[in-house]
């Protein structure tokens, strides 16, 4: 009995001898597990914190390319700009620093058009060539912005369509598709990028913006003047000859910075056009205009469709008849003359100059739908997507800008400040300013239709300014203004006489 015990107490000694030890195991793998498990935490949250620093350096990019400056000049970085900068070079962030690069031989300007139609809901692109473009980035075909994923052939494909703000569209084949960006590679680490722990690393491609503006003829050159291209940051004088059809411009209309129409004073019997292919300007003219039927403004709604408007004419033989307005309409490959059997109101001595024209497509198959042309006395003719009819006006003053925001808004300013609006039925007084006003140009943010911001701008360098509710205005007492486009509430630009050029 006592042997039995004696076995039994060494048994359980044997027992609690293997418990410790298994404890002291069981001890050391918690340990480990737990400092493998805080080493493993430090590292995924550097390694985050290393994306996110990544991240943010393209954010900063991205501002300094499209936005203005919150101080200093007001003007954004160029591309070229943005390699070796000290500001975006090692610079310090989140307890580690950052590098941003510019790659593909940036900044990429290329053109091309369209080799087939395309659906507003195709991810597919085809062009007649892709030699030029990004790997991956974004190209603008009419007033669409796609962003593709990469090329195949000569297409671009992993198309993701109306981006940018923009509204997906059909196209037709031969439209422009262009391209205007900075592709950005940056880089990040911690603690530092030349030494780096943890590293990450993103691409990013940030579209840039082109802009045109037109003026006055110079002996036997038209003039015009070119933004951001081919020195950024700067607006660059652009002469193109015209021989003896060169004559003042008077309207732009672009549609990408592979598309663009400039309208101008008649010459002998020819109506003006200029095209922009993306690359140079070439002259169109079109026969059949009277003395003095200068065209005054044009808008285009696609490769498909544009509008321009001017001074009205006596049909028979451009002396005799009631008054005819002019209006010619693109029909993606002419020009040509409208007539009250192809849309237009009956001829009328009451039927008025017509100064400007802005013509939208709504419904996303590259022919406009809803438009107006404002002119003298008050004069308003709506478009329906088929014809052109007159329309009651609360003024009679001269409209000089229009701008057509949805179906359901519009606005038109003109002589004496006066500012109205369409609200989808009728037109009525909305604000005035102190000056006569000559354009005007609105902001949708949201997509709802309605207006969220917007410029008028006029003679004494008066600028109304619109906050989604009200207008008002300031007189800057000086050259008078022409042309505005706004880009959005802290971005936009006016043009006036004497080559003025206001940045907001």
């Amino acid at each position: 009995m006592k042997r039995m015990k004696r076995e039994q107490r060494g048994y359980f000694l044997v027992i609690a001898v293997l418990f410790i030890l298994a404890m002291g195991l069981v001890g050391t793998m918690v340990s480990y597990l737990t400092s493998n498990r805080a080493a493993l935490s430090v590292a995924q949250s550097n390694g985050l914190k290393a994306f996110y620093n990544a991240e943010s350096g393209v954010e900063i990019g991205t501002r300094l390319l499209t936005m203005p400056k919150l101080t200093g000049t007001p003007l954004r970085s160029s591309c070229a700009s943005i390699t070796g900068t000290s500001a975006i070079t090692n610079a310090s962030l989140g307890g580690g620093t950052f590098t941003i690069t510019t790659i593909n031989s940036s900044p990429i300007y290329s053109v091309d058009n369209l080799s087939a139609a395309v659906t507003s809901t195709a991810t597919t692109i085809p062009v007649a060539s892709t030699s030029g473009f990004a790997p991956a980035g974004r190209i603008a075909v009419d007033k669409e912005f796609m962003d593709y994923a990469a090329i195949s052939g000569n297409s671009f494909i992993g198309v993701t369509r109306g981006t940018g703000g923009t509204s997906a569209s059909s196209h037709a084949s031969g439209a422009g598709a262009g391209q205007y960006q900075c592709s950005l590679d940056v880089q990040a680490g911690i603690p530092t990028i030349a030494s780096p722990k943890y590293q990450r690393e993103l691409q990013w491609n940030v579209q840039l913006q082109e802009g045109w503006a037109v003026g006055n003829v110079s002996g036997s050159n038209f003039v015009l003047t070119h933004w951001n291209k081919p020195t950024e940051k700067s607006w660059t004088l652009s002469t193109l000859a015209g021989g003896s059809n060169a004559t003042t411009l008077n309207g732009l209309g672009m549609l990408s910075n592979a598309d663009a129409w400039a309208v101008g004073n008649v010459v002998g019997s020819n109506f003006i056009f200029l095209r922009w292919n993306g690359s140079t300007w070439s002259l169109n003219t079109v026969s059949g205009a009277c003395s003095g039927q200068n065209l005054v403004d044009v808008s285009m709604v696609s490769s498909q469709e544009g509008w321009a408007v001017g001074v009205r004419y006596k049909p028979t033989s451009c002396s005799s008849g009631n008054n005819r307005y002019t209006i010619l309409r693109w029909n993606g490959s002419n020009w040509t003359l409208l007539t009250p059997s192809t849309g237009l109101p009956a001829d009328n001595n009451s039927n008025q100059n017509l100064n400007a024209v802005h013509v939208i497509d709504t419904t996303g198959d590259g022919t406009g739908n809803i438009g107006f042309a404002v002119g003298n006395n008050g004069q308003i003719l709506r478009y329906n997507g088929s014809t052109w009819t007159s329309m009651s006006s609360p003024t009679t003053q001269n409209l000089n800008g229009v701008y057509v925001v949805s179906d359901s808004e519009a606005w038109a300013v003109g002589a004496a400040g006066v500012i109205i609006k369409w609200n989808g039925t009728s037109w009525s007084s909305a604000s005035s300013a102190t000056a006569a006003l000559n354009n005007v140009s609105m902001l949708d943010t949201n997509g709802d239709g309605l207006a969220d911001a917007g410029f008028a701008v006029g003679n004494s360098q008066v600028i109304a300014s619109y906050n989604g509710s009200s207008w008002s205005s300031v007189d800057l007492g000086g050259t008078n203004l022409l042309g505005v486009k706004i880009i959005d509430a802290n971005d936009a630009w006016a043009v006036g006489a004497s080559g003025l050029v206001l940045h907001w």
